[in-house]
């Protein structure tokens, strides 16, 4: 028996430490379409906690991988209203990881059955590359602040968008641009500039979390810039390339 729970590393072959997002899915052999916009997603952390999504709520909780199959230790489920249509898919899929599905990873790809379903789910990494830091148009979507996320209403969006020492934007009232300097993951913005305008509250936040160094993490197309004590920062997310063939959620 592997026992998956615990911090346990994951090599070649094994789906620890790593995200899928689902390529296909198929019942008796025949594609079952999904809610448009949405796809499976299936995070296996190193401490041996299973995360999966498809496209409201979350499933977690440690599992074992016995022989090919995939077990729950425990489980449970968050509890927000998406629609009927998104709880109908929740509830699929946690039917399915629950009733001890097989599991096997070729390579990139983790392939679980149930019965005569099949879901096939590439490595986040492949399935939805991360987009370059420089070159992309960042459109912030929260303020973080005590670790809380603030959302802004009624004003335009507030933007940012980086070329080698460069950096230029929108406050979401007013354009700006500052010089950049960067030490391995982490931005430092400096001649700060902004276009005379009216301050709004969304601008003052948006200049108050560029004076501070912020490192920056990428994951698909969403940018997380934090301050040093990480609990302050902008959250961003740029449009995928067109072709790509699932937004992300």
């Amino acid at each position: 028996m592997t026992l998956v729970y615990g911090p346990l590393i994951g090599g070649e072959g094994s789906p620890l430490g790593k995200t899928y997002l689902s390529v296909a899915v198929t019942e008796d052999d025949v594609e079952r379409e999904l809610v448009p916009g949405t796809r499976i997603r299936v995070e296996i952390r190193k401490d041996g906690v299973l995360i999966a999504r498809a496209g409201c709520n979350e499933l977690s909780g440690g599992i074992m991988l016995d022989d090919g199959v995939l077990r729950f230790e425990r489980a449970i489920q968050t509890q927000m209203g998406c629609g009927p249509e998104f709880e109908a898919q929740d509830d699929w899929l946690m039917r399915l990881l629950l009733d001890e599905p097989e599991w096997s990873v070729e390579g990139d790809t983790l392939t679980l059955i149930d019965g005569g379903t099949t879901i096939v789910l590439l490595d986040r990494r492949f399935a939805e590359p991360d987009l370059p830091l420089d070159g992309t148009t960042w459109t912030i979507e929260s303020v973080v602040r005590g670790g809380l996320f603030q959302h802004y209403f009624g004003v335009g969006p507030a933007t940012l968008t980086l070329d080698g020492t460069e950096a230029s934007g929108s406050t979401g009232s007013s354009p700006f641009i500052a010089t950049v300097t960067r030490d391995n993951d982490t931005l430092t913005f400096t001649d700060l500039t902004v276009a005379p305008g009216h301050p709004t509250a969304l601008e003052e936040a948006v200049l108050e979390s560029l004076r501070t160094p912020l490192t920056y993490t990428i994951e698909s197309n969403h940018l997380k810039l934090r301050g040093p004590t990480r609990t302050a920062g902008l959250n961003l997310k740029a449009p995928r390339p067109e072709g790509t063939p699932y937004p992300s959620f």
